[in-house]
């Protein structure tokens, strides 16, 4: 499979998570304040990228940290629920995603 472009990749989000085709996507799209996507729904999002393009973007030691230079205590998606969160989560923008799926098939993982 070869790389996907940017619209074929924002198909796939739109698709995957239920996004309006009257919602524009960018790569400046923020998953959870532009999208609304979040918590599980994001980690669900995450997965599927990985089964679809055929990409490893977390591994069972650091999860998604390595890829996405996470810090520690900081994350990608807030969760679902209220409870007091010990973090940060950073903006995390559909080209964020799109860059790593390119990297990483790039590096032919």
């Amino acid at each position: 499979m070869g790389s996907p472009s940017f619209e074929e990749f924002a198909d796939f989000v739109r698709s995957q998570c239920g996004v309006s085709r009257r919602k524009n996507i960018t790569s400046e799209s923020t998953f959870e304040k532009d999208l609304g996507i979040t918590g599980d729904d994001g980690v669900d999002l995450l997965r599927a990228t990985e089964k679809r393009f055929d990409v490893r973007l977390s591994d069972a030691e650091h999860g998604y940290r390595t890829t996405f230079d996470l810090g520690p205590n900081e994350f990608l998606f807030h969760s679902e629920g209220w409870f007091p969160w010990p973090g940060s989560v950073r903006e995390f923008k559909v080209g964020d995603l799109f860059d790593a799926v390119l990297k990483s098939q790039s590096r032919g993982q």
